[in-house]
């Protein structure tokens, strides 16, 4: 009498069916964590750009260019380093993106993306009286993909009226996307040494 038992067809045939399924099984869930990796690189990138920005704007630097007329070698204009306009902002800032030095900071609203680009100012190429941006200054896109966006500003009432009008207190960052609108509101903070003897033995225009 023979005793109940499986062959070697049904063996493989078992094994065959089982390896499918465990394959098809590890291929699902490397899809779902692939899924959840792009989920989360989508909600915690523009939350953490938009730290690095509002760190920006924080650090703000008391930074003041230095003009010499070369026809009156004794008289000098001083201005502030902070030039904005609803498209784009020029600035100096302590707590830059991507270096570790103070750095000269542009943003800049172009094409539906939000652009950034930082030159340290005390290295050997640049002039730290007047810094500039060069031609190979590399420019990063920090948001893609919105529209009517804008800067917008509030002036600083607790200032002198030479720094007001040219360092806001607050500056707001308007734009649509995916039919949200959004307003960003990011606050410059002061701690500028010794303001008011400074202001007093410097002549500051605008």
């Amino acid at each position: 009498m023979n005793k109940p038992g499986f062959s070697l067809i049904e063996v493989l045939v078992a094994m065959v069916i089982v390896s499918l399924i465990t394959t098809t099984g590890m291929f699902a869930f490397k899809l779902a964590i692939n899924q959840i990796d792009r989920q989360s690189s989508l909600t915690f990138d523009e939350p953490m750009r938009f730290t690095q920005i509002k760190n920006l704007f924080n650090a703000t630097y008391f930074y003041v260019e230095e003009k010499n007329d070369k026809f009156r070698i004794d008289e000098f204009e001083y201005i502030y380093k902070f030039n904005k306009n609803e498209r784009e902002i020029t600035f100096v800032s302590n707590a830059p993106i991507y270096t570790k030095q103070i750095s000269l900071i542009n943003l800049k609203i172009q094409d539906r993306k939000l652009m950034y680009k930082e030159e340290p100012i005390y290295t050997e190429r640049q002039n730290y009286k007047a810094p500039v941006f060069f031609n190979d200054t590399r420019e990063y896109e920090i948001l893609n993909e919105i529209s009517n966006a804008s800067f917008s500003y509030e002036d600083a009432i607790d200032l002198p009226k030479e720094i007001s009008l040219n360092i806001p207190k607050i500056i707001k960052l308007n734009f649509l996307k995916n039919n949200i609108q959004y307003t960003y509101i990011f606050d410059t903070k002061y701690n500028f040494y010794n303001l008011k003897e400074y202001l007093k033995s410097k002549r500051v225009v605008r």
